[in-house]
């Protein structure tokens, strides 16, 4: 009997359904804008920043180990805002699946789940650019977690509820380090307000089906950690999405879905040349976006977004303000697009998207237009 026990140890990593499944996403675009700089109505690592920009190249590959094992990982290769190619490790991490009680743990490097957009990577943004909240709240690559993360999930017949947590440091924060960004004269930069290290994220997803044609999704999210000024940081929101499908749970046919999100954000600062002075300040933000498939291979879609302008810890001169702490400028965005999608197979799709923006600036009003070109290939990641 023993023998026989030590031989299945040993044997049933040899009989585990075991399957390695490789992604491939292209995105490029071409354009122009009416502001100063690319840099003025951009802020994600990913928006465009030039005439022509590569904004990724992400090879991927996901793991599948019988129902209780996955990974996914991915690199992104672009061109970034120096017009030199760059490269950066997205994701990296294992998943621990169906563990009693309705539970899993993932681990490693992963985009932090807050949010409508985070989560997600480039080739499924469904406009060309990151949304204000994601570049300005979360970072310039989003909220990047290295750390781990427990989810409960509870089904029932017409959707689910699950609960995730994340506690981590954020590979984002590594990354600007590397880079280089630097600090103004006074030692401040916009990056001090991201959060950078014992972050904790939570989100509450609740999904509810009214039937295959109707899909609702509501999240609440909270996070905070400490960030820039070796203070904390902390937000909340709530997001909402609808989804009406012509054919349901179906593939093909039309398609229409709503959403909003809300962020509150609260940055507690410092002064870089007096640490004495000290306080908080608040910030909200507002997206809200339309997608219509009006046909199987065309979407048109509308976004709107607004920043709140917020400012603290301003030093004072003859009368007028030199520099401030912590200083976020107000931002308005409206953004509409036009997508064509060619299907080549169920694993392979193309994409041209023409998109225009309008960008209300502290200081200007900017115009600009974009077309992207992008190429998939592969089936679903593991999220």
């Amino acid at each position: 009997m023993k023998l026989l026990s030590t031989l299945a140890i040993f044997t049933s990593p040899l009989l585990a359904d075991i399957s390695l499944d490789p992604t491939f996403h292209f995105n490029g675009v071409i354009g122009d804008t009416s502001a100063e700089s690319f840099s003025e109505i951009g802020g994600h690592a990913h928006d465009p920043n030039d005439n022509f920009a590569v904004q990724g190249l992400e090879p991927g590959m996901n793991l599948r180990v019988d129902d209780w094992l996955a990974g996914f990982t991915n690199i992104n290769i672009f061109t970034d805002s120096n017009h030199e190619i760059d490269w950066e490790l997205e994701e990296a991490f294992l998943k621990f699946k169906n563990l009693p009680g309705g539970f899993e743990v993932r681990g490693g490097r992963m985009l932090a789940r807050m949010g409508l957009q985070n989560n997600q990577h480039l080739h499924t943004w469904t406009l060309i650019n990151s949304n204000l909240t994601t570049s300005q709240f979360l970072g310039e690559e989003g909220l990047m977690s290295e750390g781990i993360e427990l989810t409960w999930r509870k089904d029932f017949d017409r959707g689910f509820l699950a609960i995730s947590s994340n506690f981590s440091n954020t590979a984002s924060h590594h990354h600007r380090d590397d880079e280089g960004h630097g600090k103004d004269e006074h030692g401040h930069s916009p990056e001090d307000a991201f959060m950078e290290d014992n972050v904790f994220v939570s989100r509450l997803l609740l999904s509810y089906n009214w039937n295959d044609f109707h899909q609702n999704i509501l999240g609440l999210n909270t996070a905070w950690g400490k960030n820039g000024y070796h203070r904390e940081t902390s937000m909340h929101s709530i997001d909402y999405a609808y989804t009406w499908r012509e054919n349901g749970i179906e593939l093909g046919g039309r398609e229409f879905s709503i959403g909003a999100e809300y962020f509150y954000r609260d940055v507690e600062w410092m002064g870089a040349d007096d640490p004495t002075l000290r306080g908080a300040t608040s910030q909200n933000s507002l997206m809200a976006y339309i997608n219509y498939r009006f046909h199987p291979q065309w979407v048109a879609g509308l976004r709107y977004e607004y920043l709140a302008g917020a400012s603290g810890g301003a030093d004072i001169h003859l009368g007028e303000t030199e520099y401030a702490s912590f200083e976020s400028a107000k931002r308005e965005r409206l953004t509409i697009a036009l997508t064509h999608e060619f299907r080549h197979s169920d694993l392979m799709l193309s994409t041209i998207r023409l998109q225009y923006s309008h960008d209300d600036l502290e200081n200007e009003n900017a115009d600009s237009i974009w077309l992207q070109f992008g190429f998939n290939f592969g089936g679903p990641e593991i999220r």
